[in-house]
């Protein structure tokens, strides 16, 4: 019984610190943030499965994003070389732009914001990747060895990401979408705009 009521205690005084940390995050402060990075890149699975407890997977995911975002703005803001990664799903459907080795090749049809985004990261310093799928990621972080990353995608792709290079020490920031789905994808231009231009 004792065990009982010590394991319900530590259980509610975890969710009592995930609530308290949420609300902190959102006024863009971090209580504990090298324990709190530590356990995000280590435990997120476990945290998740608490977590849904309490919220849905997708809030989960914001919630590590913002995280990520806040934890890593000022690294990311040092550093020189850095990638945008795109997914191709912002294309239009009937995009002309062909898939290369280095991803989708835009080619400024004004069709889809693409090519806006573009223009605005390289006058930024940001080499730019239009990518079908996480494997490109990987390549092109063998290939560039970029110091930070940029990547815009759906809440589940852009928090795995996001884990995977902070896991490498490699400072990130994401924008999520704001319609996912795999085609015809949406994500605010605008703010996305701005943070490449302020970071």
């Amino acid at each position: 019984m004792i065990t009982i009521t010590i394991f319900a205690l530590a259980f509610f005084s975890f969710i009592l610190i995930l609530i308290i940390g949420y609300v902190l995050l959102k006024k863009n402060k971090l209580i504990f943030p090298n324990l709190a990075l530590f356990l995000m890149d280590s435990f997120h699975s476990i945290l998740l499965r608490i977590f849904l407890l309490i919220g849905s997977e997708d809030t989960f995911y914001r919630v590590g994003i913002e995280f990520y975002n806040k934890y890593y703005e000022n690294a990311f803001k040092k550093t020189k070389k850095r990638v945008l990664i795109l997914p191709h799903c912002l294309r239009d459907t009937k995009c002309p732009a062909k898939l290369t080795p280095n991803g989708v090749e835009c080619i400024f049809c004004n069709r889809c914001k693409i090519g806006d985004i573009i223009k605005v990261a390289k006058e930024n310093g940001y080499k730019v990747y239009i990518v079908p799928g996480s494997t490109f990621l990987k390549r092109i972080l063998k290939e560039e060895k970029p110091e930070a990353v940029f990547g815009v995608a759906c809440n589940r792709d852009l928090f795995y990401g996001m884990n995977m290079l902070s896991r490498k020490g490699i400072p990130s920031q994401g924008q999520p979408l704001l319609r996912d789905g795999c085609i015809n994808t949406l994500v605010d231009v605008d703010e996305l705009i701005t943070r490449l231009k302020s970071l």
